[in-house]
């Protein structure tokens, strides 16, 4: 009988054990939803159209820290009128208010100046306004989120810290950050604008190793695809050519050095190209390609959980929870 009820104890000290370690570890975890490249078609907006839409549904059901939008919030093929761009903040806005940080993508103004568009715009005036919308007229998308900053030279590019978890975007897009397809702008304007948004992301960069004592890792959100190979195979950039260009060489290593000063999980998110894919770069850094651009239409889940150095994001569609694709093979 004694030995009955050691055993019983023993069996109830392992389930208590094991309920307090579950909570623990519950508790020690933080959700953050990122969408990219959407709503592109009609199909989309339905889907991020609250209360009934699927993806409104889903987004609410997790109840995240806050959502990422990571640009590129219509469709190149749509127009950059000022009618669409405030319709489409106006959808972001509802998705979960007060409580989404958008950071913007080529498709919301270095594109604008396509000339296969019903109404074509100068790309820089589209910047200027696109700013305006998003960040000062007013900043509704945020203003729930306290302790939230901007940087004083680039307020788009944002820094957020929820329970020792830190937030942070860049302006950051395709098209080589705006060096190429410039077509209605002042090429030499244009090349000026982006050599000052280079120096802002990397000054921003600094800014968050500098503030590491203060969180546990960090998530770094942006529009462009810095790791496709028709960019890593591309040559340097320089202010004469619009060819196609790798813009992003710096900012590959500045992530990499990032990652190894502070010694804390890194993960780099971004949208752009189709894949939907999650992988290990090096050591504390991670790399995510979110869902979207009409391959895949669904919402990304990162859930990050201190307690697992190893593996310290958990990345999830909201609809389909066996993507992403483990590696990246762009």
């Amino acid at each position: 009988m004694i030995i009955s009820i050691n055993i019983w104890k023993k069996s109830c000290y392992s389930l208590a054990f094991l309920f307090l370690t579950t909570i623990s570890s519950t508790l020690s975890a933080q959700t953050v939803v990122v969408l990219a490249d959407t709503p592109y078609s009609d199909k989309e907006k339905h889907m991020l159209q609250g209360p009934n839409g699927l993806l409104f549904r889903l987004i609410n059901e997790v109840n995240p820290s806050v959502v990422m939008h990571l640009g590129d919030f219509k469709s190149g093929g749509k127009s950059c009128t000022d009618s669409l761009l405030n319709e489409h903040k106006a959808l972001l806005a509802q998705i979960y208010p007060g409580r989404v940080i958008y950071t913007p993508g080529d498709n919301d103004w270095t594109d604008c100046d396509r000339t296969s568009l019903v109404h074509s715009f100068n790309e820089l005036e589209r910047l200027e306004y696109l700013i305006t919308l998003m960040y000062q007229n007013p900043p509704l998308l945020t203003k729930d989120l306290s302790s939230l900053t901007s940087q004083a030279m680039q307020i788009e590019n944002k820094f957020w810290i929820n329970e020792r978890l830190a937030i942070s975007t860049l302006h950051l897009v395709g098209t080589s950050n705006g060096r190429v397809h410039i077509g209605m702008s002042d090429q030499e304007s244009a090349i000026k604008t982006v050599d000052k948004r280079d120096k802002a992301n990397l000054a921003w960069l600094k800014n968050i190793e500098a503030q590491a004592n203060k969180f546990d890792a960090v998530i770094i959100g942006f529009q462009a695809d810095i790791y496709q190979q028709k960019v890593l195979q591309s040559g340097d950039c320089d202010s004469t050519s619009l060819k196609t260009c790798d813009a992003f060489a710096d900012y590959r290593q500045a992530f990499k050095q990032l990652a190894k000063r502070i010694k804390k999980p890194v993960l780099i998110a971004h949208g752009d190209t189709g894949d939907f894919c999650f992988e290990k770069l090096d050591n504390n850094l991670w790399h995510l390609n979110a869902a979207g651009d009409f391959r895949y239409l669904d919402a990304t889940k990162v859930t990050f959980n201190k307690e697992s150095p190893e593996k310290p994001f958990i990345i999830n569609g909201l609809i389909n929870a066996n993507l992403p694709h483990i590696g990246c093979n762009n």
